[in-house]
This record gives structure tokens, C-alpha cells and sequence, in this order.
């Protein structure tokens, strides 16, 4: 008989919670042994890529979903978990995190929160104390933490103080790509939102220093304007903005890729763009350290370090290229993986 696991997540859009939603959908499903759900708040991205995996009776779509509190939205969620009859709720993200394990205690549903990154901390601002809190109480209404990297778990343990009798640690896992092949359009990529934590700037100031290599940045935001500003005033030919592609996968058209940050948790990007042996330079934040073993680079957020790291990898692309797709077969490929999500999740039903 298949086990049935609801994914509650506040947005349908791009972004690396929704692909770890799509990625564990997809898997869990093709195994045959789990019937997937999920509650999310409109018609998305995310909707239309488990459209095959999972019934329209078991998608709950909602816009309720997307405010911080709301009396109408518990309601409607405890509804559809007592007629689904989930044997485990996974949450993603900050406010699915809180109606997920409050719908979870008001149904004794069991629930894993997965942290993708302790928003609390990197974005919590002045009132990052009362997050933590919040998010310390919820943790014991929680069956389990789905931490996606050893960094955020000792964060968990050391900032929030959650108990670590509570706390998992899978990294992000992706299936790998179906599809290789080389024709590229660029020496260097960065796929983000382009808002804060994001320091596209410092990329884009790198690259001023750099004529000679090529960047394409993919995405969308608040600074798109500003940056494309920024990128004018040096009159530099060699920045490309491509704008959003939902669903971007054409890492294979670059030969680097690029990810200039203030906070991360461990960003899904990076191992989508592993997966296809792309070397990564990275920010020395969150678990971006546990992406990088003879693969690329960790910087700190200055300008020299950026383009001498972007320079050096270049020059030693083939080596770099080799190790990046060893580090992800060896801990990042979800068809490997997979049984271990697969282990976690049975025993914490069956406990």
C-alpha cells in the first residue's frame, strides 16, 4: 500500500524550495511506492511541473496560504488533510512551516519542517529574536527538522536552540540532467532573484575587470533596472541580461557558474549547475562550503577576490569541470539519494 506525504509550500514560483518540492515529487513518485499532495498558493511553475505526479483532488491551491496569519486558511488546510488522510506532512518555507505544523498538531498528522536555510537568521532583520523564538516553540511541535546542510543544523542548534534530538541533515538533492550536451553562450552564469541577500552588483563590478569573458545573468526583481544601470555606466559589452526563464536548465551553455551572496542556506542553483559539471564560485556564506572539493571557489565579497577566482577557474575549466560532477554523483544526485529521504521519511511514519 503507497505511503501519502502532502508538500505544503507558501509560492508556486521558481525558486530552490519549489525545486526541491519538484525533485522530491517526481522521485517519490516514479518509485511507486508514495502517492504525493500538495497545498501551495496558486497555479505556478510549480503546479504545472508535478501536473503529471499529482491528481487534481490532491492539489490544494489557495492564495490564503500567502499571508503570515490566517484564521480562513488553517481552516481550509486541517479540512483537506482530514480527507486526504496524509501519513506525513513535509513544509517548505516560512509560513507553510507555520500552518503545516499547526494543521499537523490540530489533525495528529506528523510533520517535517524543512528549513531550506533559516530565513529567521539571514532575512529576520531588526525582528530576527523573535523569529528565532518562533521558530524554537515550533520546533516542538514538530516530528522532525530537515536541515539541507550540517551548516544550517548547527545554526539550528547553536542560534535558534533547537534541540538536536530534532534535527536531520539531508543535503539538497536533484535528479541529474537528462540531457548533455556543450553550446555555449557564455564563459559565466548566475541564475538568482535579483533582490537582496543577491550582490549581482559585485558580480557585474567583477566583470569590469574582466573584459575579455562573457556573463549572462538569468533572473528577475526589484534591481533588474538598477543593475542594468550599473552595468551601462562602464559601457561594458561583455554583460548580457537575459531576464527570468522559469524553469532555467541550460546550464550546459556556460562553462562557470557564478553565485555572489550576503546569506544562503545551500543554494539549489549551484547544484543544478554541478550537475552539469559546471565549476562554481560561490560566497563564503551558509553551507556554500559544503558545495566546494576541487571544484571551484569559495570568495569573500570583493571585487579582486571575485574576478581572480572567476579568472582562475576559467583557465582551468576541464579539471574543475571533471571534479564538480564527481562531488555531485557522490553526494547531490537524488537518484542516489533518494533512499535515504526514503528511510527518514518511513521511520518517522512508522515511529
Amino acid at each position: 500500500m503507497k505511503k501519502t506525504v502532502l508538500f505544503i509550500i507558501t509560492k508556486s514560483e521558481t525558486g530552490g524550495a519549489q525545486k526541491f518540492v519538484s525533485e522530491q515529487i517526481q522521485a517519490l513518485s516514479s518509485t511507486g511506492k508514495w502517492q504525493c499532495l500538495l497545498a501551495t498558493n496558486k497555479e505556478g511553475w510549480l503546479t504545472e511541473t508535478v501536473q503529471p505526479f499529482v491528481n487534481e483532488s490532491d492539489l490544494l491551491v489557495n492564495e490564503k496560504l500567502e499571508k503570515f496569519y490566517s484564521f480562513y486558511y488553517l481552516l481550509v488546510l486541517v479540512k483537506f488533510i482530514l480527507k486526504v488522510n496524509p501519513d506525513l506532512i513535509i513544509a517548505n518555507s516560512a509560513n507553510a512551516g507555520v500552518y503545516g505544523r499547526i494543521a499537523g498538531l490540530l489533525t495528529h498528522t506528523k510533520v517535517i519542517y524543512v528549513s531550506h536555510g533559516w530565513s529567521s537568521i539571514y532575512n529576520g532583520g531588526k525582528l530576527k529574536s523573535f523569529f528565532n523564538f518562533s521558530e524554537r516553540i515550533l520546533s516542538y511541535i514538530s516530528s522532525s527538522i530537515l536541515c539541507i546542510s550540517d551548516t544550517d543544523r548547527l545554526k539550528a542548534i547553536e542560534i535558534i536552540k533547537i534541540h538536536p534530538s530534532k534535527l536531520k541533515v539531508i543535503p539538497n538533492s536533484i535528479l541529474p540532467p537528462k540531457v548533455e550536451y556543450i553550446n555555449y553562450q557564455a564563459d559565466v552564469v548566475t541564475v538568482c532573484r535579483l533582490s537582496s541577500p543577491k550582490r549581482v552588483d559585485l558580480l557585474i563590478q567583477a566583470m569590469f575587470l574582466l573584459p575579455e569573458y562573457t556573463l549572462d545573468i538569468i533572473g528577475d526583481g526589484p534591481l533588474f533596472l538598477e543593475l542594468q544601470s550599473l552595468a551601462a555606466s562602464n559601457q561594458s559589452t561583455n554583460i548580457r541580461f537575459v531576464g527570468e526563464k522559469p524553469g532555467f536548465a541550460d546550464f550546459n551553455q556556460y562553462k562557470v557558474f557564478c553565485l555572489i551572496s550576503d546569506s544562503e542556506g545551500m543554494p539549489m542553483s549551484a547544484i543544478e549547475a554541478m550537475s552539469c559539471g559546471l565549476p562554481l564560485i560561490l560566497s563564503d556564506v551558509g553551507g556554500c562550503n559544503e558545495l566546494i572539493s576541487n571544484n571551484g571557489s569559495l570568495v569573500h565579497n570583493s571585487l579582486a577576490d571575485i574576478a581572480q577566482a572567476i579568472k582562475n577557474t576559467l583557465q582551468n575549466h576541464p579539471h574543475l569541470s571533471l571534479a564538480s560532477k564527481q562531488l555531485f554523483d557522490s553526494k547531490f544526485n537524488l537518484a542516489i539519494t533518494l533512499k535515504d529521504y526514503e528511510n527518514f521519511y518511513s521511520k518517522l511514519i512508522s515511529s
